[in-house]
C-alpha cells in the first residue's frame, strides 16, 4: 500500500529510515505483528522502500495487508506522517544522532525507541525506551499508547523535549559553554 492507503482518521504507528540492519526493521515488523490482533492499526514505513526479504517477512508474520510504504518522502509529507502517528516506532541498534528522533518530538509525536545511546539522549526522559531484544515490552508500549489519556501525555513530553533543540534554546547553551571556558560572548 501507498500514501493512498491513509485515510483522514487512520490509526498508524510510524518508522523512518532505510533498509540497513542497523534501523532493525525486522523487529519493527515482529513487534507491530504482535500488536495486529489487538489494534487494526497500519505500519508505515517512511524512508526507503521495504526490501524483498522484509516484505516476505511481512507476509509471514501475516501483517503485510496493513503495512504503508512512503518512499522518500517530501519534508511536508514527513511532517503529516509525525503529526498524525499513534508513536514513532525506533528500535535502532545504533545511530549516528538519532534525528527522526527529535523531528517526531517536535511534532508531539510519542517516541518508543531502544534504550541505548545516542537515542536516549535525543529523546531525554520523553521517549519510551526498552531494551532492543523486547519486543514484547515495545508491542505492549505501542498497545498503551492506544489510549487517549496515556498519548496525550506522551505527546506533551515529546513537545516538552522539543524546546532542548530549539534555535535560542542551542544558543543560549553554547554562550554558557564558552563563558565556562572563559571566552567572551
Amino acid at each position: 500500500a501507498t500514501i493512498e492507503a491513509l485515510k483522514p482518521g487512520a490509526e498508524v504507528v510510524l518508522h523512518g529510515g532505510s533498509n540497513r540492519r542497523l534501523k532493525h526493521r525486522e523487529g519493527v515488523l515482529r513487534i507491530f505483528a504482535r500488536c495486529h490482533k489487538q489494534w487494526k492499526g497500519l505500519l508505515v514505513f517512511a524512508g526507503d522502500a521495504l526490501s524483498p526479504s522484509l516484505r516476505s517477512l511481512g507476509q509471514q508474520l501475516g501483517v503485510s495487508d496493513r503495512i504503508v510504504e512512503i518512499p522518500g518522502p517530501d519534508n511536508e509529507s514527513l511532517e503529516a506522517l509525525y503529526n498524525c502517528a499513534i508513536a514513532l516506532l525506533f528500535p535502532s541498534t545504533f545511530e549516528g544522532f538519532g534525528w527522526p528522533i527529535a523531528e517526531a518530538h517536535a511534532c508531539g509525536c510519542p517516541v518508543l525507541c531502544a534504550d541505548r545511546e545516542p537515542m536516549t539522549e535525543v529523546a531525554g526522559a520523553a521517549a519510551i525506551t526498552r531494551l532492543l531484544e523486547d519486543e514484547a515490552g515495545f508491542a505492549a508500549d505501542l498497545l498503551g499508547l492506544l489510549d487517549p489519556e496515556e498519548r496525550a501525555c506522551g505527546r506533551a513530553r515529546a513537545l516538552d523535549n522539543a524546546k532542548r533543540f530549539s534555535a535560542a534554546h542551542m544558543i543560549s547553551e553554547y554562550v554558557a559553554l564558552y563563558r565556562s571556558l572563559g571566552v567572551a560572548a
